[in-house]
């Protein structure tokens, strides 16, 4: 048994003196934008599927890129950076795979899932596990996953906000939450999916170019550069180099990375992925969107670097860093223009609200589309369906407000729960249950709650220091893996709802040829064309 890593520290005023007049005036402006991008879309929610699915009319760069935003977030933008500052680069090395596992949900799902959206009008991810295993549990199980993710992942992305919100503007930890709170609920609820998909886009390209000015500034107003840090760490602290994985002497426990690994390789699993790809106005633009967002997610990776940078100065003696959590603007701060730094924290905000809209949508959709109106058939009329849709979305937010000013979690081993708590019954429901013509719902029902419950007591049990895993395992991923196997080892002696047993429609959306895997000249029939 070994202690729980402290990876952030959260929920604390912070020791950095920083004031900067652009940092408030540029997320008044951004603030501003957002609202109203909430209230012009908020004039085209005439339906469920308006508000959920954005009318399927989006454009390439607008999903590409919402994808892109939506998965990137304060957990990666903070929590990352702080992980690195602490535990040196084997982290580092394995989140590089993350923009590979975005081309992964484009190769295995994108076009399948545009494919089911128009056969079977499917506007959430549980649409997509009831339609390929024909059972009402496995929504069921589908929906709780989905929501429990999404009030967990909220919680770290808050916190995340309450950290550089403090930072920019004259106030404190919860005061800025508060305020963040307030703009992300507002253009949000108002403006649903479609509000989150434009606003994503404006904050992908923020994002972007975020990590070109962090990569610039970081790498050639640091003294001596990159390199200047890398000698700095492999003179006075070589063991932050080094990686255990592969049997040299690091520090980041061999658990941990390998939960990193799982958890990059689990990306096509993503909620918050699968929807983005419902609404795409034409599958055949797909065949782009996985260059755009994983290229985009690359750039911002600069910023991770961050972490290990400011550890170099903390050993040379240049700088301080108080806690992990600070790792990132603190590099800012000392080395980047005033304006650049300002305008780079906003980023980071506006990364975290991008993720907080795709996640408040997902928890509304959840509860209205999948239980009240699928689950118990309860028949709404298509105003009920949007008002409906805006109060969840109010609660789902209030909810997860109160957990995230009221814990005092780990915001990037939070990030990990909520992320296993998602995959836990979408991958086998949705990554494998596609690919797949053999899984059963026998084997869903089994490997699915197998690891949806195991996260709930590895995650958060350790969260609360009820238990801990040996070599740095994080709960989450643990539970996935555990779930994997049972879902396979069930499905290979049961056979209801296999292949064979579909219907059509879905059987075609199963059929569909993954990206590069065929043409449209060779797409089963009742495929929707890629012009």
């Amino acid at each position: 048994m070994i202690e729980r890593i402290p990876l952030q520290t959260w929920g604390q005023e912070l020791p950095i003196d920083f004031s900067s007049n652009a940092a408030i005036a540029l997320f008044v402006v951004f603030s501003l934008v957002m609202i109203g991008i909430g209230l012009y879309a908020s004039r085209s929610q005439d339906s469920e599927e308006d508000y959920y699915a954005a009318g399927r009319g989006a454009g390439l760069w607008v999903i590409a890129l919402s994808a892109f935003a939506s998965i990137q977030s304060g957990w990666g933008l903070v929590g990352t950076p702080g992980t690195y500052h602490l535990l040196g680069l084997e982290p580092l090395v394995w989140f590089t795979f993350a923009p590979f596992g975005m081309v992964l949900g484009y190769f295995l799902l994108a076009r399948k899932m545009r494919v089911l959206g128009e056969v079977k009008n499917a506007m959430t991810a549980p649409d997509a596990v009831y339609h390929r295993f024909k059972d009402e549990r496995a929504r069921l199980l589908a929906a709780t996953a989905v929501f429990l993710g999404v009030i967990g992942y909220l919680a770290a992305q808050y916190a995340a906000l309450g950290v550089i919100g403090s930072l920019i503007l004259p106030v404190g930890f919860f005061e800025a939450l508060l305020i963040s709170f307030i703009v992300v609920g507002l253009y949000t609820v108002l403006g649903g999916i479609l509000a989150a998909i434009w606003s994503d886009a404006v904050q992908g390209a923020m994002m972007a170019l975020a990590g070109l000015f962090t990569g610039w500034y970081l790498f050639t107003n640091y003294p001596g550069g990159l390199g200047g840090a890398m000698g700095t760490l492999s003179a006075e602290a070589p063991q932050l180099l080094q990686l255990k994985l592969l049997g040299a002497g690091g520090v980041a426990p061999i658990g941990l990375s390998l939960s990193v690994i799982i958890i990059m390789f689990t990306i096509p699993a993503l909620p918050h992925l699968i929807t983005r790809f419902y609404m795409t106005r034409t599958v055949g633009a797909l065949k782009w969107g996985a260059l755009i967002t994983g290229g985009a997610y690359l750039v911002t990776t600069l910023i991770w670097w961050t972490g290990p940078v400011m550890r170099a100065a903390v050993i040379d003696g240049s700088i301080q860093v108080p806690n992990p959590d600070t790792a990132m603007p603190l590099a800012l701060i000392n080395f980047a223009p005033p304006f650049i730094a300002a305008f780079v924290l906003v980023a980071v905000i506006a990364a975290v609200m991008s993720t907080s809209n795709a996640f408040l949508n997902l928890g509304a959709a959840s509860i209205m589309h999948d239980v009240v109106s699928e689950y118990m058939g309860k028949d709404l009329t298509d105003d009920q369906e949007v008002l409906y849709g805006r109060i969840t979305t109010a609660a789902v937010l209030v909810g997860a407000f109160a957990l995230a000013a009221g814990s005092g979690s780990l915001v990037f081993v939070l990030g990990a729960a909520g992320w296993g708590i998602f995959v836990s019954v979408l991958l086998p429901g949705i990554v494998f249950g596609y690919n797949w013509k053999g899984a059963t719902t026998e084997g869903l029902l089994a490997g699915g709650s197998t690891a949806l419950v195991l996260t709930l007591v590895l995650a958060y049990g350790g969260q609360f220091g009820l238990l801990t895993l040996p070599m740095g395992f994080l709960g989450g991923q643990v539970a996935t893996v555990a779930g994997v196997v049972v879902f396979i080892a069930v499905s290979l002696v049961t056979s209801s709802n296999t292949y064979e047993d579909l219907d059509r429609e879905t059987q075609i959306a199963m059929d569909t040829p993954k990206l590069g895997d065929g043409s449209s000249s060779t797409q089963p029939e009742g495929v929707p064309s890629d012009d």
